[in-house]
């Protein structure tokens, strides 16, 4: 009975340090989410700021944009992500409204 109690208890530790990590994974993707808007929004009012307007964008001119006015390579990297083609954080928050709305109203 003493070594299945100290399973029990090995389990619940276990368990612990899992929820632990994946609170830190999910406020760490939250802070790199919440960079990303805050560049993005800056980068589209210095855009209609110099240009008057905001024409539609797709995916391939946000990036444009987004490529055009980012300077600092830590904020480049945070929104473009290593290849230019976006990181995890702007991919996640760009990715089709249609995929993401599909999920919850299957549920």
């Amino acid at each position: 009975m003493a070594d299945l109690e100290e399973l029990k208890r090995k389990r619940d530790q276990l368990t612990a340090r899992i929820q632990a990590a994946e609170a830190r994974q999910r406020a760490g993707q939250k802070k790199e989410d919440d960079r990303v808007k805050v560049l993005v929004g800056a980068a589209l009012l210095d855009h209609i700021k110099q240009r008057g307007s905001l024409q539609p964008l797709d995916h391939a001119g946000l990036l444009s944009v987004m490529a055009e006015f980012l300077n600092r390579p830590g904020d480049r990297k945070a929104v473009l992500g290593e290849s230019g083609c976006g990181s995890e954080a702007f991919t996640r928050l760009t990715r089709s409204q249609s995929r993401h709305t599909q999920g919850a109203t299957s549920r």
